[in-house]
């Protein structure tokens, strides 16, 4: 019992470790390629964009700001 215990544990940190490399990865390409303000260039960045809250910007009402006025 003790091993499956430590099976599953180590299975589910190898998934949080590749999940947060490929985060890193794909947040690291679009800082050097400037892509943040467009569409996302690539499944990995849509993904980590999701992830990070990106695709969520201005939805609150409380910080909703008009279209011309997304970045600062």
């Amino acid at each position: 019992m003790a091993g499956f215990v430590a099976a599953v544990a180590a299975a589910l940190f190898v998934v949080v470790v590749v999940g947060l490399a490929a985060v890193a990865i794909s947040v690291r390409r679009e800082d050097r390629t400037y892509t943040l303000v467009g569409e996302a260039s690539d499944r990995l960045s849509r993904g980590a964009r999701r992830l990070n809250g990106v695709g969520r910007r201005d939805e609150d009402r409380e910080f909703f700001r008009p279209r011309g006025q997304l970045a600062h």
